[in-house]
């Protein structure tokens, strides 16, 4: 296995004590972590892993860990297909928890920022995934 070097090792860990630190509501009370999900959708059937699954009496929040080097301002500056991605976790769990609100962030953990992610903007990105292939 390929271990980092002292120095980064400990850039990582201080990351990683920041995100803890910062939230702490999503590493306590009922969550689940890497969560299978799929779904169909107008495009395919998709399938997925959510790095974090916080289960609220009338809300989940689905939360994934990104670690760019360059964490966008807001939201309309996130890459496409992370949009993408999360626009179809939404999809997913509106199908499964039809009952309950459905949000969705991305926790960047270069600044430890949770950045919540709009519906609209997730479904204008969606709407614009194709599938290719077989």
């Amino acid at each position: 296995a390929l271990v980092p070097d002292t120095e980064l090792r400990a850039e990582l860990l201080a990351e990683a004590q920041g995100v803890l630190a910062a939230h702490p509501d999503l590493f306590t009370g009922v969550a689940l972590a890497e969560v299978s999900v799929t779904a169909a959708l107008p495009f395919g059937r998709m399938l997925g892993t959510i790095d974090r699954l916080v289960i609220g009496a009338d809300h989940v929040l689905a939360v994934d860990y990104k670690s760019n080097r360059m964490v966008p301002a807001r939201p309309a500056d996130v890459p496409e297909g992370i949009l993408r991605q999360m626009g179809a976790y939404a999809e997913a769990l509106e199908q499964v928890h039809g009952g309950k609100r459905v949000e969705v962030a991305i926790l960047w953990t270069r600044d430890a920022t949770l950045m919540r992610l709009d519906r609209e903007i997730l479904r204008d990105a969606l709407s614009r995934a194709t599938i290719t292939g077989s």
